[in-house]
């Protein structure tokens, strides 16, 4: 092989960086829909102080890690009451995203306030796009991962 042979084949990176760039893009997407969910929060609790009781919101929200670093779940649940002792206890009953990146949201926010479909619904269209760059990421880590394996069994 000649040495400008050499000099044109492209570099390649190294495992180390690959998975450490899938896992900063992961950090990035955890960190917005963090600051999402808090700001629905924050949003959910200032406009409960301007409404009555019967007018609040009962939609909840929250990020949970999963057993891998690379991923994470963006979760809707409805807050109820259940009636036990005499005292009513909050639940959390969490709704079921289905199929694709979306939850079903007009089944979802039947009977709540105008206020609160609206910002779920916007949230929601920016929690969509996350949950489909996560499991392009996923691939992108599982891909990555059989490539290494099949250069390791193809050299022995």
């Amino acid at each position: 092989m000649k040495s400008n042979d050499i000099e044109k084949e492209p570099l390649l990176p190294t495992d180390a960086a690959v998975l450490s760039w899938l896992e900063n893009k992961a950090e990035q997407l955890h960190a917005h829909a963090r600051m999402l969910v808090d700001d629905y929060w924050r949003q959910l609790n200032q406009r409960h102080q301007h409404v009555t009781t019967k007018e609040r919101g009962r939609i909840g929200l929250r990020i949970r890690r999963r057993e891998s670093r690379l991923s994470f779940s963006i979760e809707w649940y409805r807050i109820a009451t259940l009636r036990q002792n005499g005292q009513n206890k909050p639940i959390c009953q969490y709704l079921k995203k289905g199929p694709g990146y979306r939850y079903p949201l007009q089944r979802i926010l039947k009977g709540e306030p105008d206020w609160e479909q609206q910002l779920v619904e916007t949230l929601e269209n920016e929690f969509a796009d996350i949950r489909k760059q996560m499991a392009m990421l996923g691939k992108l880590r599982d891909a990555y991962l059989q490539f290494q394996k099949a250069m390791e069994t193809g050299l022995r």
